[in-house]
């Protein structure tokens, strides 16, 4: 079996930075919160344990967030951290260090479902936020996107999850939905790889929200996802390929032209719905409730343009499909930036394995499928508490969030 490749710091005391990093993750999940979630998938103890659930949820976010640990300083570095908590201080007067066995009956124990549900709770509690970064002509700027992770092999995790190829390592997929403005997180599907992002973005239409704007990647072009979004009552700026079909129904002075997308999953056949056309169109982006003209399809509009790279000798084409139909109120020329937005945020997950783990070579700890999406989670949430701290961090220091990197704030620029 492949073994897990991570460097392991032994036999050191934690340093301030990890303290501090530990103190970001209570402050982002207070107790009473952490009890909540615990309470609410009925995961509390039902006798008392050296290692209660409360506990052991802040000890599978600690081991994600020092990742190049093993369990034992994990344990060192997480009471370092809550040294100021008086439930902690019997552990450390006691120098009570628990075993790797005894970690993993704790892990088990307490499940995956805790820190599913105290992620959502805190996403939950994202308000809409204030930053400039964050609106764009009075819509809020969302972006999804897909990771996939490699797991350790095991029969358990093979038949749960997958592998990427014959004879490779099992996958475990996510898909999530992001802030463009503060980079949190706000909504996320956890499932095997093979599920496809498709699949998993269906998941997260229905957390959208009217005066929403989401953009994705060509990969996530298709009519249910367009669907779903409208039905949503949000908009859509999606990537397509440059030989996605879609026909000009009507040229736009400012070089972009109105279409549609079809719905083709009833036997090769087109189902037929609305679209709106001509001035129609610009009448109903506007909200004034114009009569659609019979059609298939969902009416979008088509944006072409080229962007020139210094690595590149010839200007890469970009299409782009939006549910914006009206010019006058979204101009063409300011779409490239939101795509260039998505870009810039190199996907919320994409950080998590890249810059918070040591890149996409790196695999998760856990051999067994719970214990992968417990891992999964408590990693989330970790994410989630940094972007909390940064983004508190940015309006103290009334600076933009676009400009704090993600590589280094965990441990010591929270100090």
């Amino acid at each position: 079996m492949r073994r897990v490749r991570r460097r392991v710091r032994t036999g050191k005391e934690p340093g301030l930075p990890d303290r501090v990093a530990i103190g970001v993750l209570v402050a982002a999940y207070p107790p009473d919160l952490v009890d909540a979630a615990i309470d609410a998938c009925e995961a509390r103890e039902l006798r008392r344990r050296a290692l209660p659930a409360r506990l052991v949820a802040y000890y599978t976010m600690a081991m994600t967030l020092c990742f190049d640990l093993g369990y034992g300083e994990v344990w060192n570095t997480l009471l370092a951290g809550l040294s100021l908590s008086p439930a902690s201080q019997p552990r450390q007067d006691a120098r009570m260090r628990p075993s790797a066995a005894a970690i993993s009956k704790a892990r088990a124990r307490l499940g995956w479902r805790p820190l599913a549900e105290l992620l959502s709770m805190a996403m939950a509690q994202n308000g809409r936020e204030p930053a400039p970064r964050a609106y764009w002509r009075n819509l809020r700027k969302l972006t999804i996107s897909g990771l996939a992770m490699k797991v350790p092999a095991s029969r358990a995790n093979g038949a749960a999850f997958g592998s990427e190829r014959e004879g490779g390592l099992p996958q475990v997929g996510m898909v999530a939905l992001t802030e463009t403005g503060s980079r949190a997180l706000a909504g996320v599907h956890v499932g095997p790889a093979g599920e496809g992002e498709q699949a998993m973005a269906r998941r997260l239409w229905p957390l959208l929200r009217p005066g929403d704007v989401v953009v994705a990647d060509r990969g996530f072009l298709s009519y249910a996802n367009l669907d779903a979004v409208v039905r949503a009552g949000a908009h859509a700026i999606f990537r397509a390929d440059d030989d996605e079909d879609l026909p000009v129904l009507e040229p736009l002075p400012d070089g972009s032209h109105l279409s549609r997308i079809t719905d083709t999953s009833h036997d090769g056949e087109a189902a037929p719905t609305t679209v709106y056309g001509g001035e129609a169109a610009r009448a109903a982006a506007r909200g004034e409730g114009a009569a659609p003209t019979t059609g298939q399809g969902i009416p979008v509009r088509v944006i072409d343009y080229h962007v020139t790279r210094k690595d590149t000798p010839a200007d890469e084409h970009v299409r782009l499909v939006t549910t914006l139909l009206d010019r006058e109120a979204y101009p063409l020329e300011e779409f490239p930036a939101r795509l260039a937005e998505r870009c810039e945020l190199a996907s919320a997950i994409g950080e998590l394995e890249a810059r918070l783990h040591d890149g996409p070579g790196v695999l998760l700890r856990s051999k067994s499928p719970d214990m992968v999406r417990q891992e999964v989670y408590a990693l989330l949430c970790v994410y989630q508490a940094v972007r909390h701290l940064v983004t508190a961090s940015a309006e103290n220091e009334a600076m933009d969030m676009g400009r704090i990197t993600f590589t280094r704030t965990p441990a010591p620029a929270a100090s």
